[in-house]
């Protein structure tokens, strides 16, 4: 059964698109790996320092996979994206299954 990963995050006043170009390159490296479905990140018409990534992973499994896989092989990556969230703020991860 597929898994639908939703995260909201809040971005550093002011570095929306210092966040866009730090998620390329992590969204390609996410596109290469086995399940993986759709990475995107859409920004926020209301609100332009708010971003929604929706994930789609074949299976629970290999999004779990990837989590893992994440935080070790692409770990400057992640710390580059996190080190532009908003200061004390902690994105909310949902997760569906479809």
């Amino acid at each position: 059964m597929a898994v639908r990963h939703v995260v909201t995050i809040r971005v550093a006043s002011g570095r929306a698109q210092d966040f866009l170009d730090a998620f390329k390159a992590l969204q390609e490296s996410a596109l290469r790996e086995p399940g993986c479905e759709q990475y995107e990140l859409f920004r926020s018409i209301d609100d332009p320092d708010t971003m929604v990534m929706l994930e789609r992973w074949s299976s629970r499994d290999l999004l779990e996979k990837h989590m893992a896989a994440e935080r070790a092989g692409n770990a400057v990556l992640v710390d580059g994206v996190v080190a532009l969230w908003a200061p004390g703020a902690t994105p909310t991860v949902e997760r569906y299954e479809t």
